[in-house]
């Protein structure tokens, strides 16, 4: 049960960079203004909360844009209300809380999600 290695709802992400260009066959995410908001997106996307909301609307290897309509938007400036200076584990605990998660469902994603390094 819960998500395997041979069937992940997405890919290894990555931080691209100016002038590095993507077919469509990879998801977009951005633009991002700097640096600090590119690795907030970044742990954001590796979180198990993301990948749970994502897996929602996920039922293929199809990985369109409305899948993600269940993902919420975050502010992922310096004045956002998640410390993305935080570890992966620990940014999931604060989505947890925004979005008043109840201890059965943690309980799920905490043991049904892999983390992702």
């Amino acid at each position: 049960m819960g998500e395997v290695l041979s069937t992940p709802l997405i890919g290894a992400p990555l931080i691209g960079a100016p002038l590095i260009g993507a077919t469509d066959t990879f998801l977009n995410v951005g633009p991002v203004d700097n640096i600090f908001e590119a690795e907030a997106l970044l742990k954001y996307i590796k979180s198990k909360f993301l990948r749970v909301m994502l897996g929602i609307k996920k039922t293929t290897q199809d990985n369109a844009r409305n899948t993600w309509s269940e993902v919420p938007l975050q502010d992922f400036t310096p004045n956002s209300d998640i410390d993305w200076t935080k570890s992966i584990p620990e940014i999931d605990q604060q989505l947890y809380a925004k979005y008043k998660l109840t201890e059965e469902e943690i309980n799920f994603i905490e043991t049904k999600v892999q983390a992702m390094e």
